[in-house]
């Protein structure tokens, strides 16, 4: 039976897209038909589903976490680098990096690079910023970090207070959409990072990325859910490509259960199966690889 142990540090690193989906009700209007949902109710049904859809999906901490567990080295040449923050206009292209940079922040945080760690914050907080999220961030922040940088914990607990703030922003703003490009982009980042390394040699990194088929299925039906929003179409027709390849991976029924455990981690079981064979895994590689190097660009 597959277990994910999603501690709470673990939720922190990739926090800000839980944050993100755990907006409060703006109350729900009860004079209005019950076949007849007003917009404020539909609105709770897209975020209540994209909760969900988070907690259907690994954090990408879990997929670096994995990576580091069987032994293998931090590889800075991976990741997004910061300095391409400023070149990322539009809020498709910036959510969608933010993303990015959420599940970099996350390898470099379990592979204790605290530099790194704050480098990526960093460069979050910038992106923010440029989003329109403006004061959303604390300005001290960084401060905090350098402060408690030999403290996992510490530094993980300022990335999670850090996008609390963005949750009052999507809400009055009424951009839920944005939270799904976050997550579409983190996860996207951490499927590209377990590609780098042996997977065909590796079991069981290969087997959580063939588990990832049921994570993109999941995602394409969020999309679905905003019909055809103009600033969501690239990012769905890319996710459709990639279905295309991971329909190749076969997986069997598994029942699939949840739990809370008292220290407030989630547990998540599933004792389904998965084959993929290592032309299906290079195809993954490769297009992953392709459609991370456009977004990034």
């Amino acid at each position: 039976m597959r277990k994910l142990n999603w501690m709470k540090p673990a939720l922190a690193a990739f926090g800000f897209c839980a944050v993100l989906t755990a907006c409060e009700s703006g109350g729900n209007n009860t004079n209005q038909p019950a076949t007849k949902p007003n917009v404020d109710s539909l609105e709770m049904i897209k975020k209540d589903e994209l909760q969900k859809i988070f907690f259907s999906i690994p954090a990408p901490v879990e997929m670096a976490s994995l990576i580091k567990q069987n032994g293998y080295k931090y590889d800075a040449s991976l990741l997004n680098s910061t300095d391409n923050v400023s070149k990322y206009t539009g809020e498709a292209k910036q959510a969608i990096n933010l993303g990015v940079y959420g599940a970099d922040l996350s390898y470099a945080s379990i592979f204790d690079q605290k530099q790194e760690s704050m480098n990526y914050l960093a460069a979050a907080q910038k992106l923010a910023r440029q989003m329109g999220v403006d004061n959303a961030l604390q300005d001290d922040m960084i401060e905090r970090l350098n402060t408690n940088q030999d403290n996992r914990d510490s530094l993980i607990k300022i990335v999670t207070e850090a996008y609390t703030d963005l949750n009052g922003y999507l809400k009055e703003n009424n951009r839920i959409e944005v939270s799904a490009l976050v997550i579409a982009g983190g996860w996207m980042e951490a499927l590209y990072l377990s590609t780098r390394y042996s997977a065909i040699k590796d079991p069981a990194l290969k087997t959580r990325i063939a588990e990832q088929k049921l994570s993109l299925d999941q995602l394409i039906k969020y999309f679905d859910k905003f019909g055809d929003k103009e600033s969501l179409k690239e990012m769905k027709a890319d996710l459709v490509a990639m279905k295309a390849v991971f329909d190749e991976v076969q997986i069997s029924d598994g029942k699939t259960t949840s739990s809370k455990n008292a220290d407030g981690s989630f547990v998540i079981g599933n004792n389904s199966s998965t084959t993929m064979s290592d032309e299906t895994l290079k195809k993954i590689e490769t297009l992953v690889a392709q459609l991370r190097s456009k977004y990034i660009a």
